[in-house]
């Protein structure tokens, strides 16, 4: 009997499926634990379930994007739109949502949609948009896998539901990121425009510090420099030299000739003076910052603030 199994199951490697042990069946048993082969292996099924690993990555993959953007709207910047949905969803009936809304009255009034939505999107999209484009591609490449080996690859509409949400994605998120760079640039002028601005001002707080003491304006600004003691800023955002212009010469408490009148003036971002995108401070007033890169609506003080 012995010598009929040994001539129906040949020495073949494998691993042991009762210790897990790779090695070979000799004479019908495992050598490592001595578990006996006591029939052929099983055939392959007739019928082979398609793998759906493809379709369902790509799914995953797409569905992640969506699922980063609502968690960072939903819970960041301080929860606010997760504590508007709260509001819209539930109004004044519960304890909290009034506690909310004696907190901040303008939540049930929140454009989360138009405006926290549209920014966020902006944002993300160097997330989203790649993890689309991948999801994107997962989806083609198992679509053709169906359609080249159908018995082996299925969720043809898996990979359908997924390619869309991925191009949709794309379309969505990069409509956001290209529809924002002109107010990306704009709020970039801005901040630059705005950084001169504060530059000029400290200088122009210094110069009346230097006119309560002497009664006069200084020289130059190294003059304004060695009354200061430290290290004064004399250039503007662009790195270039902010220009001081002193005039009005009158008497001085200490009977030399002084000046009651100045200007600081910054070129702008061209660079050269005199042109319309100026920034000119004059006596504590901001006389100019249009032009091409003056943004409207500012929001800074006019004059230095005291």
């Amino acid at each position: 009997m012995a010598n009929q199994l040994t001539k129906s199951f040949p020495a073949f490697s494998m691993v042991c499926p009762c210790c897990g042990q790779a090695g070979s069946f000799r004479n019908n048993h495992c050598t490592g634990c001595g578990a006996r082969q006591v029939d052929e292996p099983l055939a392959k099924p007739d019928l082979l379930l398609p793998r759906l690993g493809g379709a369902l990555l790509a799914l995953s993959t797409a569905l992640s994007g969506v699922v980063i953007f609502l968690l960072v709207w939903i819970f960041g910047n301080d929860m606010k739109v997760g504590r508007v949905l709260m509001v819209w969803v539930f109004g004044d009936s519960l304890k909290f949502t009034r506690d909310m809304i004696r907190i901040d009255p303008r939540l049930p009034y929140y454009n989360i949609f138009s405006y926290d939505a549209y920014r966020l999107a902006f944002y993300l999209s160097a997330v989203v948009i790649p993890l689309a484009l991948l999801a994107a591609w997962q989806a083609r490449r198992t679509q053709r896998l169906i359609h080249a080996q159908p018995a082996q690859f299925g969720g043809r509409r898996t990979a359908s539901a997924a390619y869309a949400l991925s191009l949709g994605l794309v379309l969505l998120f990069g409509a956001a990121a290209i529809s924002s760079i002109p107010r990306a640039i704009e709020n970039g002028r801005a901040k630059r425009v705005a950084a001169t601005r504060a530059t000029l001002y400290q200088l122009g707080r210094l110069l009346r510090e230097y006119n309560e003491a002497y009664g006069r304006y200084p020289d130059d600004l190294a003059e304004l420099q060695a009354f200061s003691g430290e290290q004064i800023p004399q250039l503007d955002y662009w790195e270039k030299q902010i220009i001081y212009s002193p005039a009005a010469f009158v008497a001085s408490r200490d009977s030399a000739p002084g000046f009651s009148d100045y200007k600081l003036i910054s070129a702008g971002p061209d660079g050269i003076a005199g042109t319309a995108d100026d920034i000119i401070l004059q006596d504590g007033l901001i006389l100019s910052s249009s032009g091409d890169d003056g943004p409207s609506g500012l929001s800074v003080p006019d004059r230095i603030p005291k």
